[in-house]
């Protein structure tokens, strides 16, 4: 009895077939004298008849398995219709997606230039021409910005070393201020 549902036509009958022989053996023990020389009754049919009840009952006590099966047919105008709405929003947005990248990319290239043309110092038609043609190459752009960069932390030091010597020469004249009050009020 090893099936998935179980029929509950099969369990009644089962019910029914041990109800029957416990009648049986009921008649049978009522028809023979009870004397100690009685022979003993044949129960083989009621423990084959338990130990199968036995088992329904088991299958009967296991949870149930439900499987749901959900199935997508492209035949149906909905599911194609947003399948295709899908995929149209998908390449939509990888689309604004790149040109915004790009956009990105120019936004930093143009903000290179400007820092390039502000270490050269000039701009004319003709070197704005050749820095555009010298962002074409990556290994261009990878030298010009190693440039920049290199240029701009050699003002922001000099900037520094004139801060200090600034700082130097205030302090000198302060002192020398001071110097020049305390020699009057010591006269």
């Amino acid at each position: 009895m090893n099936t998935d549902k179980m029929n509950s036509s099969n369990v009644y009958e089962m019910f029914e077939e041990v109800k029957e022989l416990g009648i049986q053996i009921k008649n049978k023990l009522m028809e023979t004298p009870s004397a100690p020389t009685q022979e003993p009754i044949d129960v083989s049919a009621v423990t084959e008849l338990t130990e199968q009840l036995e088992i329904v009952i088991e299958e009967v006590r296991q949870p149930v398995k439900h499987e749901y099966r959900h199935i997508l047919e492209i035949g149906s105008s909905k599911v194609f219709l947003s399948m295709v709405v899908m995929v149209i929003t998908i390449f939509g947005l990888a689309f604004a997606i790149g040109n915004q990248r790009e956009t990105i990319s120019q936004y930093k290239n143009n903000g290179l230039k400007y820092r390039y043309i502000k270490m050269q110092g000039q701009a004319n038609e003709e070197n704005l021409y050749r820095l555009d043609r010298q962002f074409a190459y990556r290994d261009s752009v990878v030298i010009i910005r190693k440039q920049v960069e290199k240029y701009e932390e050699l003002v922001r030091e000099q900037a520094e070393r004139i801060k200090r010597a600034r700082r130097a020469t205030e302090e000198a004249e302060k002192l020398q201020q001071d110097a020049e009050t305390l020699i009057r009020n010591s006269k």
